[in-house]
């Protein structure tokens, strides 16, 4: 009985990631489709569209789009949708806005995303949202936010991820963040100096704007 147990078990789990892994090369067919480069945006699925970080959102989309720079997000409410939205409010001859979602969180899809696809997993969405884009933009956000922004950071420190401008908006929101970065992560020797260039803080969407469009002239010019 145990040999059958550990069996099912093992064909469970192969059955999982073969389904996750068909997902994933879905998920790759249809970004390498889309206009590029492209910049992800992250950032809490709680805000209403009328708070000020999602209002922020919704036009710093619209400026990267404006820029011929595809707009990609979890698909979902809150800084996902403002962010959608204010991408497809230039027009369809611009850039796009594209979704990807998780099955799991039966989030609604906003209805603002031109593409969308779901896979099954956070981890399957994590890595398309961040091995297909040139810039990240985090906007103030719960658990899932710092996770995608831990994410990122990780990937690009231990060089899994080739360098790329990592924006934080909010100062405010962003305090405490820093501070136990340079009072605890730094005295204790868990980050260096050097960590803390990974990314950027800004208020001002235009110098957000000015940090992605450098790398992202970059990519167009090869």
């Amino acid at each position: 009985m145990q040999f059958f147990s550990k069996t099912n078990e093992m064909y469970a789990i192969f059955t999982r990631l073969m389904r996750i892994c068909m997902q994933l090369m879905y998920g790759v067919w249809k970004i390498k489709g889309i206009k590029t480069p492209i910049v992800s945006i992250f950032g809490g699925s709680r805000f209403i569209m009328q708070d000020e970080y999602a209002q922020q959102a919704t036009i710093l989309a619209k400026k990267i789009v404006e820029k011929e720079i595809s707009v990609m997000t979890g698909g979902g409410p809150g800084i996902m949708e403002a962010a959608s939205c204010g991408a497809v409010a230039v027009g369809k001859n611009k850039a796009v806005s594209i979704g990807i979602g998780v099955k799991e969180l039966n989030e609604k899809v906003n209805p603002c995303v031109q593409y969308h696809y779901e896979v099954e997993t956070f981890a399957a969405r994590k890595w398309l949202l961040t091995h297909y884009s040139v810039a990240f933009v985090v906007f103030p956000g719960g658990f899932g936010t710092v996770d995608e922004l831990a994410e990122v950071l990780t990937l690009i420190q231990t060089k899994q991820l080739p360098p790329a401008p990592i924006v934080l908006i909010g100062h405010e929101y962003w305090h405490y963040f820093m501070k136990w970065l340079k009072t605890e992560a730094l005295k204790h020797k868990v980050i260096n100096e050097g960590d803390l260039k990974l990314f950027s803080i800004t208020d001002n969407l235009d110098e957000a704007l000015e940090i992605i469009c450098k790398t992202c002239e970059k990519v167009m010019s090869k």
